[in-house]
């Protein structure tokens, strides 16, 4: 059966993350027991939806949970832009040139233009911005 995430599964990884970023060190780079740990966890074992978790998912999710915080974060601390977790970039006809212009080189923000994404707040405690300014 195919691994499906759940917005309730996407919490308990991130909750789960969260109490034991201790050990995975600044990078939160965790080893293989932390993942066998957290996918034989009953919060994943016995999903809502899908096929119980494997380690290798949980990472994998994991990987791909930094990377769209990432975009986000980037789009967050963009100039002319405001993020808001409920209404994403929240563009408007008023801004709407700026965005096309910042979609061109950032691509991946597209599901962000409108929308928010839930779980960056949660994310935005586990990884620092690094996000720099010009000066």
């Amino acid at each position: 059966m195919q691994v499906s995430w759940s917005d309730k599964d996407m919490f308990a990884l991130l909750d789960f993350i969260n109490s034991h970023k201790a050990t995975a060190g600044d990078s939160l780079n965790f080893k293989v027991p932390f993942w066998n740990a957290h996918a034989a966890s009953l919060m994943l074992a016995n999903p809502e939806k899908g096929g119980p978790k494997t380690p290798k998912s949980c990472k994998e999710k994991w990987k791909r949970l930094q990377s769209t915080y990432m975009v986000i974060d980037h789009l967050s601390h963009s100039s002319g832009f405001v993020y808001s977790p409920k209404s994403g970039a929240d563009i408007s006809v008023a801004n709407e040139n700026s965005w096309d212009g910042y979609m061109k080189v950032h691509k991946d923000t597209a599901p962000y233009k409108n929308k928010g994404w839930l779980f960056y707040d949660r994310m935005s405690v586990l990884i620092p911005s690094k996000c720099k300014g010009l000066n």
